[in-house]
């Protein structure tokens, strides 16, 4: 493949066929940046899927996004937690809302040095609803941010501080469901997510100095 077609195909479709890369970002328009929306998720979607058929090599994905909408969110999610290729997510920059949580569908997750991490329970607005249909939509909600905490927790039972702590299973999940109570939007520095267990680790440091590493690495672990 000529370098033409390669930076056309990371360009127009945001994948690198021949180094199994995508890069996963807000659909590109003149309007302010969306976040993960429909347009977004859907090229994502067909470009894991389409790595999954050529071979089971892992897949390395460049995250630069802020949240979006939580539903779309989860479809880029299962498609990666689906994914027979093991995954690897790179998050430049911000993993913030539902991109916080989509980062941990990843099979080897590496923040870039000064990428902060976010998470929050997002927003929800009942505008002109029926009050059946907005009873109806607040306990969805109520059950969504149940599956965002939990994925969460599940993800920290592995962390530094769940060791230090000597946490049982609810005890983390209690600590994390207050840290959202009491600041609203939990921001974290990269080492702070890793010592969360929210991230394996940092791109540059000893133990995962660059990327063709990273892509060897994994090989090992899975």
């Amino acid at each position: 493949m000529n370098t033409n077609q390669i930076l056309s195909d990371i360009h127009n479709y945001n994948i690198d066929i021949e180094n199994r890369e995508i890069y996963l970002h807000s659909h590109i328009s003149e309007n302010e940046e969306g976040g993960v929306d429909y347009r977004s998720a859907v090229v994502f979607e067909k470009n894991i899927r389409y790595f999954n058929l050529l071979s089971l090599e892992p897949i390395l994905i460049h995250m630069h996004l802020p949240g979006g909408d939580w539903q779309d969110c989860l479809g880029m999610y299962d498609a990666i937690k689906f994914s027979k290729a093991p995954t690897i997510i790179i998050a430049y920059a911000k993993a913030e809302s539902s991109s916080s949580f989509l980062f941990q569908a990843a099979d080897l997750r590496i923040l870039m040095p000064n990428t902060n991490m976010m998470i929050h329970y997002g927003s929800f607005s009942l505008d002109g609803e029926h009050s059946k249909a907005a009873a109806a939509g607040i306990l969805w909600n109520e059950k969504e941010c149940d599956k965002m905490i939990d994925v969460f927790t599940d993800r920290c039972m592995n962390s530094s501080i769940y060791k230090e702590k000597n946490w049982k299973r609810m005890m983390a999940k209690k600590h994390i469901v207050s840290q959202l109570a009491n600041k609203c939007d939990w921001i974290l520095t990269a080492e702070e997510a890793v010592h969360y267990g929210f991230a394996d680790g940092i791109l540059g440091t000893k133990k995962f100095p660059n990327i063709d590493y990273i892509k060897s690495y994994i090989k090992k672990i899975k």
